[in-house]
């Protein structure tokens, strides 16, 4: 009797214990998930302000966001909103002329994606694949350039 009631002791000490130790694993989890949700809170902070200003230059709206998928291996160390931040450029820099403003305006969504496709335009979407090290303004002024 006294070996069944160590036995049963035993058994709810390993019951806490794994529970503990489950409440451990989430904890350094959810750490991580949050951290995971601050950058990108950040991030997408930071294309807010870049889109309103592309808004301003071109008197036109613009929705914007961020393809979190194609950013799966994007670098931690390199600010996915800057390095398609030149993509944005690019059609302030139409919007500065007089017949670029009205080409230009007839993009009405930016994409910001961590996948290096390059610029492309579907309909009135801009999509830019960031590379690191590479802002877009180029591609996708070549790209507008040809295509608006």
């Amino acid at each position: 009797m006294a070996l069944s009631i160590s036995m049963s002791k035993l058994w709810a000490v390993r019951a806490a214990m794994a529970s503990v130790c489950g409440v451990l694993v989430f904890g350094v989890a959810s750490a991580q998930s949050l951290k995971e949700l601050r950058v990108r809170d950040a991030e997408e902070a930071a294309l807010d302000r870049e889109v309103a200003y592309t808004q301003s230059v071109c008197g036109s709206s613009i929705d914007a966001s961020i393809d979190w998928r194609s950013a799966a291996d994007w670098p931690e160390s390199v600010s996915l909103t800057l390095s398609c931040d030149g993509a944005l450029g690019a059609v302030e820099a139409y919007c500065r002329t007089g017949e670029g403003k009205s080409r230009a305006q007839r993009i009405t969504r930016f994409v910001c994606a961590g996948d290096g496709s390059g610029a492309s335009l579907r309909g009135g979407t801009l999509r830019y694949g960031a590379t690191p090290g590479d802002n877009g303004f180029v591609d996708t002024k070549m790209l507008i350039d040809s295509a608006l």
